[in-house]
């Protein structure tokens, strides 16, 4: 008996330490509290316990590489240099120090000390994941884009569980093959680390951009729901509110978010279109202003502030602001309308008719593909001579000349060998050179890495095989949905093949995506609406199409075969008129 409570006792001792050893476990130090929070992407929380730590007397130097890390992560540059620049790392932290520095360096526009360091780090901690992530994202903004691609397939190698490896691997295949795609590395990516809000918001951005919104609050409510509350998780829900046709919604959460304050442009962007949707068109224009002074070669904000300033009855300003602008390569038919029409409110009918005439006459397909690289950044590998190329390039074949392009386009391809830039530019000049399968090499080359749509639309340009170009062209809308230029292009691809019931609907999938103001789409949905039998929708899309633009031959050749039969007086004036615009 004594026996036995001897063994009882030892028994509840033993078992007593086994209790303590386990809440001892479950006890993180403050250090792993704080690097716990980092990886989580809750740098500010980091930060508090790091600053804890030094006061009670910690070492700095054990310390360094972490209060460096959450101040880069919170971009306060500054204090990211005072914990990093003297170097002053434990022999554990050493390879963490110099993976910040390279990331100070990246945040500070100097991307070959930012490799210099890195290579510094990779002598001391060559399998980790995280590094490779950060030498990828080194390269990739550095116009190296396959060798990021390699980088992001060696993270992944070294560690296939690391959530920062499957959100770069992600944000590639985002990049070439779209954001469906996309979303299968990023819900692993969370799988891994459910509470790294951070990463939540990337994900639910890419399934919205799917058209999964529903998925996308989802994804932003889980875990411990942060990720809706955060800026850029409230942006992500203002553009839902916004696709959705909900204003209200979609600026209170954008003000909420606090992003146009700070003049994000992704935020500038959809303050305007939602005070555009709503009618607010002076407002609308004085977000785009400030917009346009920020982007003035981008195509799609001079479109939206010019038609802000048509609405709000600012013809003088539009003309002053986008004449110009409207004559030159960088000029849509769309602004050229608008121009035409500023000109025609000003009552110069000339200079109208000159903006319509260039308007309606066709677009030749090349457009100079935008590049990006960032211009601001010291570029890996001697940045100054590249982004002068590229320009050079660009210059070029704006100015029509296809063999000076030609010959700068292979010396920058040749200097750039892992840039897709640098080989959708070889594609440009060769297109323009009249060498077609050479274009489409090059093309085919780019698109494994970035696979934007204008780059896409050139490559079909350039494919002599239709099945080819539906195939192309099928799978970019599968893999973007969201985008209404290139589901009413492959509209016009079924409507050639007789699939009018097909095309009618990718018609309407693009004009509520924001396509309703291009002639050719609404009159290619009169057409579709009369092959499937109903004149009236015929009609009324052919009368659209016309308002939109009354000079287009094709919005005026198809109202002349939407109009009823007996109307034969406004028949004959319609052709009339198409016969003068077919003599230009």
């Amino acid at each position: 008996m004594i026996c036995r409570r001897d063994h009882l006792a030892l028994l509840i001792a033993a078992t007593l330490a086994l209790l303590s050893c386990g809440a001892a476990e479950q006890r993180p130090t403050p250090l792993e509290r704080a690097r716990a929070h980092l990886a989580a992407g809750e740098a500010y929380e980091a930060e508090i316990l790091l600053d804890r730590l030094i006061a009670d007397g910690a070492d700095r130097t054990t310390l360094a590489a972490y209060l460096g890390e959450a101040a880069l992560a919170q971009g306060n540059l500054a204090r990211a240099r005072d914990w990093l620049s003297d170097e002053s790392f434990s022999q554990d932290t050493r390879g963490l120090g110099y993976r910040m520095l390279g990331r100070l360096a990246i945040a500070q526009g100097d991307l070959v000390e930012a490799g210099r360091t890195f290579d510094r780090a990779l002598g001391v901690i060559p399998s980790d994941p995280d590094l490779w992530v950060d030498i990828g994202r080194l390269r990739y903004l550095g116009g190296e884009q396959f060798q990021a691609l390699e980088a992001s397939e060696r993270a992944i190698q070294v560690n296939p569980q690391s959530a920062a490896a499957l959100l770069f691997r992600g944000q590639l295949v985002r990049d070439s093959q779209g954001p469906m795609v996309g979303v299968a590395w990023f819900a692993r990516a969370v799988e891994v680390q459910p509470n790294n809000f951070p990463l939540r918001v990337e994900y639910a951005a890419s399934l919205g951009d799917s058209g999964r919104a529903k998925d996308a609050l989802k994804v932003l409510r889980g875990a411990d729901g942060r990720a809706v509350s955060d800026p850029k998780g409230l942006f992500v829900q203002a553009v839902l509110a916004a696709r959705a046709g909900d204003n209200l919604l979609a600026r209170s959460l954008l003000q909420r978010s606090d992003l146009e304050r700070s003049d994000i442009p992704a935020a500038l962007l959809l303050s305007s279109i939602i005070d555009l949707s709503a009618g607010n068109c002076a407002s609308a224009a004085q977000t785009l202003d400030r917009l346009y002074a920020k982007q003035p070669d981008n195509r799609r904000v001079a479109d939206l502030y010019a038609y802000a300033l048509s609405c709000s009855g600012r013809d003088r300003e539009l003309v002053d602001q986008f004449a110009e602008h409207a004559t030159s390569e960088r000029g849509t038919p769309y602004l050229r309308t608008l121009v035409a029409r500023s000109f025609e409110a000003l009552d110069d009918r000339v200079s109208a008719a000159r903006f319509l005439d260039m308007a309606t006459k066709p677009v030749d397909g090349l457009r100079v593909l935008p590049g990006s690289m960032p211009p601001h950044v010291n570029v890996v590998g001697g940045a100054p001579a590249g982004l002068e190329a590229r320009d050079g390039i660009r210059s070029a074949l704006a100015d029509g000349q296809p063999t000076a392009a030609l010959e700068r386009a292979k010396a920058f391809a040749r200097s750039y060998p892992g840039s897709s830039d640098a080989f959708g530019l070889l594609g440009d000049a060769q297109y323009a050179a009249g060498n077609k399968p050479a274009a489409r090499d090059a093309y085919r080359y780019a698109v494994t890495v970035r696979r934007p749509w204008p780059l896409v639309l050139r490559l079909a340009q350039s494919e002599p095989d239709q099945t080819a170009v539906r195939s192309l062209v099928e799978q970019f809308v599968r893999n973007n949905p969201a985008n209404g230029e290139a589901a009413a292009v492959l509209a016009d691809i079924y409507a050639r093949e007789g699939k009018w019931a097909e095309a009618a609907q990718l018609l309407d999938h693009a004009m509520k995506l924001g396509q309703a103001r291009v002639p050719w789409i609404v009159a290619a949905r009169s057409v579709a609406s009369s092959k499937l039998g109903d004149k009236q929708g015929a009609l009324d899309y052919a009368l659209q199409a016309h308002a939109l633009q009354p000079l287009n031959p094709i919005a005026v050749s198809t109202l002349i075969a939407a109009l009823p039969p007996e109307d034969m007086a406004t028949r004959h004036e319609l052709e009339i008129k198409l016969r003068s615009l077919m003599r230009r």
